[in-house]
């Protein structure tokens, strides 16, 4: 542990003898974490629990986490909370997160996989992201549901979970600064969110179950200091920012997923197999796009 955390350690202890609240030191994060852009992982069988390899893949999630921590940490960074935002949410085990940090765990959460997320934030990092359904070549592309969703469009715009999500930052005016994924999904996310966003490709796709690892320890070593170069340049990257009246239009796999969905109030059907409807708040709108896309789930 460095002098310097060590100092910080001491202040508190001593803040909290004389009954007074310890400060928090640096700038306050936000992390993200899905699993099919985390290093190694290549494969639906390796990201479901049902599956032998499920384990090797939790632990390469956390050794992700842990490498952006320890960035943010060398940058200044105060409090990291961390959201664990694949499938159903429980995929790194508590003990293996680096203990300085917070995490949520478990689902369902109101705003998925931002839960957590406020204006006391100051910045946001997306950990093992994904590109967007139809991309090629890119690792398990999907939008929130392969088994359900074709397309997700806001104000005209196709967007990936990180845009979706990274809107959501944005309504609390909170940048996303660094996004690590493999090399399709950092080259979606910088035409998305511009391009000082910091990206860290640890691997780059040969087809959709294929990839080219980087060495792990360079992939953790790049995920570092992509996490402390961001941090330290946060306010190179603006917040996204969509401009309301939010357009929605989803877009599912077949019709019969769009039926119930179209007797939703204020939903529209405008094509045998998508649906609209509009928003004058970003997160009341995505909340029912959720809604939605939980509903044709259960159309079999």
């Amino acid at each position: 542990m460095k002098k310097g955390i060590i100092l910080i350690l001491i202040l508190d202890l001593a803040a909290m003898a004389f009954g007074q609240t310890p400060r928090k030191q640096g700038a306050k994060v936000f992390i993200s974490v899905d699993m099919e852009g985390i290093w190694g992982v290549v494969h639906g069988e390796q990201t479901s629990a049902a599956s032998s390899e499920y384990g090797a893949a939790r632990r390469w999630m956390a050794e992700d986490v842990n490498a952006a921590i320890q960035g943010l940490r060398e940058a200044g960074a105060g409090e990291i909370v961390v959201n664990d935002s694949h499938g159903g949410m429980r995929n790194i085990v508590a003990d293996s997160l680096d203990p300085s940090a917070s995490l949520i765990s478990g689902t369902p959460k109101p705003l998925s996989m931002m839960q957590g997320i406020d204006a006391s934030f100051e910045a946001c990092i997306l950990i093992g992201y994904h590109a967007r359904a139809g991309s090629a070549p890119a690792i398990l592309d999907h939008t929130i549901s392969s088994s359900t969703v074709r397309a997700i469009r806001i104000n005209g715009q196709e967007l990936p979970e990180l845009g979706i999500n990274a809107a959501i930052a944005g309504y609390y005016k909170v940048p996303v600064i660094m996004l690590s994924g493999d090399t399709e999904t950092c080259s979606q996310a910088k035409a998305i969110l511009g391009p000082n966003l910091v990206t860290a490709p640890v691997k780059e796709a040969i087809g959709r179950l294929a990839a080219k690892m980087l060495p792990a320890t360079e992939a953790r070593a790049l995920i570092r200091k992509a996490a402390r170069d961001a941090l330290a340049n946060k306010d190179k990257t603006p917040p996204y920012r969509l401009n309301p009246p939010y357009a929605f239009e989803l877009e599912f796999v077949n019709s019969a997923q769009a039926e119930p969905a179209s007797l939703i109030p204020l939903v529209k059907r405008s094509g045998p197999r998508t649906v609209t409807f509009s928003s004058g708040d970003y997160l009341e709108g995505f909340k029912l796009l959720r809604a939605l896309i939980a509903l044709a789930g259960t159309v079999s």
